[in-house]
């Protein structure tokens, strides 16, 4: 789409895609290209580089010397969080969309992005497509889309349909990530309070939950896989994370915090079953942990989180097989049942 439609010019809003980077130089042109390769004029791209060590600040600034509409920020190392915030202060328009610095997007996702507001509701609405996972290993993709059904949510089927179900789910409702949406700029200004400074996973979670439940109006486009992950052979590498359990809870801290700031009901049972598919996250960290207290220690995790009430309380049915493996530890922590999980997880892990 163009600004530009013979000798009238229509008004349409002006977008700033915010690409953090951090030592992504094998991606970063198709990056960069791809969003300067949109059929949507009205573009601010701002390439925020981290203290990259790689090539990616001078490639960052090539492309701003031979494009006006695009700014560079170069900033010593602070992490992703502080990242895109930065992004956020650097750009004024009043529409965002993030890309991260190793994926890339279709040509008309932006353009499909923006066809999807509604006048009606200004700037109090929030559009999101879906995206595609690319494995450099195989050179396959995988399509993955909302838990929600693609259309409008407004009123009353906004609130029954989105807002009461936004979290607690094997499947998001709504994905959660910050990129493949058209975002509000005020909106989202207005919530980075709830960004907890020391969350290392689901991050995203803690700005896009708050701003999913501040707007009036969300479509989410039916066949619109425009954004691409990037998922190369060294992300398989499933690192242990000896924080994960307590980052997960300064996350359930955050997420109770903000259904209790913006009055949803039924907040802290929609946290609770969130808690179980977190903790199912923590588990599978866990149980990869190849360390010889690594039985004792999610023995450990699971008796103090009372799991055997978790998981009575929890959904009764689940669609991942791993997950109800680990079910099947959480329901009665023995010594012999961890030993059993633990030894499948790690084959798992190193024939993937």
């Amino acid at each position: 789409m163009s600004s530009d439609h013979g000798t009238a010019k229509t008004e349409y809003p002006k977008v700033a895609v915010i690409v953090p980077v951090y030592n992504n130089a094998a991606d970063l042109r198709q990056c960069i290209d791809s969003v300067l390769g949109q059929d949507y004029a009205d573009i601010g791209l701002y390439l925020i580089d981290d203290g990259s060590s790689d090539e990616s600040p001078k490639i960052c600034d090539s492309y701003a010397l031979a494009n006006k509409n695009v700014h560079v920020t170069h900033k010593r190392n602070a992490g992703l969080r502080l990242t895109w915030q930065r992004g956020l202060r650097e750009s004024h328009e009043p529409w965002v969309c993030f890309v991260d610095g190793d994926d890339w997007i279709e040509k008309g996702m932006i353009s499909r992005l923006v066809c999807g507001l509604d006048p009606e509701y200004s700037d109090n609405q929030m559009i999101c497509c879906e995206y595609v996972i690319d494995r450099e290993w195989n050179h396959s993709s995988e399509k993955q889309d909302h838990g929600a059904e693609p259309g409008v949510y407004t009123g009353q089927k906004l609130e029954d349909e989105i807002r009461s179900r936004i979290i607690g789910n094997e499947k998001r409702t709504v994905i959660m990530s910050r990129c493949m949406k058209l975002i509000p700029r005020r909106i989202m200004e207005r919530n980075l309070h709830y960004c907890d400074p020391k969350l290392k996973m689901g991050e995203d979670v803690s700005i896009m939950l708050p701003v999913l439940l501040d707007i009036k109006r969300l479509n989410l486009l039916p066949d619109a896989y425009d954004y691409h992950y990037m998922f190369r052979h060294q992300s398989m590498v499933h690192k242990f994370d000896p924080d994960m359990y307590e980052n997960m809870q300064r996350l359930r801290a955050v997420m109770t915090k903000v259904l209790s700031d913006k009055e949803i009901s039924d907040g802290d049972a929609m946290c609770g079953r969130e808690y179980f598919f977190l903790f199912l996250l923590v588990m599978k960290n866990e149980l990869r942990n190849t360390d010889n207290t690594a039985i004792e220690r999610i023995r450990t995790l699971c008796m103090n989180s009372k799991t055997p009430e978790m998981v009575k309380q929890g959904p009764q049915e689940l669609g991942d097989a791993a997950n109800r493996l680990i079910t099947f530890v959480m329901r009665k922590p023995t010594t012999a049942r961890i030993r059993i999980i633990r030894r499948i997880f790690i084959l798992k892990s190193r024939t993937q």
